[in-house]
């Protein structure tokens, strides 16, 4: 069975991504943003197989181990890693780049505003260690998942 806490996260993720990639589109007409919207505002949790395939492997044993976070509590790591807010910059300045090639009006603001809203949704969600958003953070504490929740 789904994890419910899961459902209404993803859920907040889908929404908000659809928002912003709906106000993007209307101010500029471009479907393509709503493709970066959803690239950089809700599949950037495709990392959490990352975390799960680096304890258990290549075995996907359960979706239900999956879906219940087991390889955090198991491997007591979170390594997430496009979960950063150090990506914002670096998101907003490589479409910005991307967009102005390609002719593609608001992508600087598709990909950075969407990843945003991700972040805060996933920030207000749980508690956990104020700076545990930031990619450099986990790493100092060597990606534990104790520092990330802030004992």
């Amino acid at each position: 069975m789904l994890n419910q806490f899961l459902i209404i996260s993803e859920l907040h993720h889908f929404l908000l991504t659809l928002g912003i990639a709906i106000l993007l589109y209307w101010r500029f007409r471009d479907r393509r943003l709503i493709l970066a919207c959803f690239l950089f505002g809700f599949l950037i949790d495709v990392d959490h197989f990352f975390d799960y395939f680096a304890y258990f492997g290549l075995d996907f044993r359960s979706i239900s181990s999956f879906l219940a976070g087991d390889s955090f509590i198991f491997s007591k790591k979170a390594y997430v890693p496009l979960h950063g807010w150090e990506y914002v910059i670096l998101f907003w300045l490589v479409t910005r780049w991307f967009g102005r090639k390609f002719k593609i009006k608001g992508l600087e603001w598709a990909a950075p505003l969407s990843y945003l809203g991700h972040l805060l949704v996933d920030n207000f969600s749980f508690s956990h260690h104020p700076l545990a958003y930031f990619f450099t953070y986990r790493l100092i504490n060597n990606f534990s998942l104790e520092s990330f929740n802030g004992f």
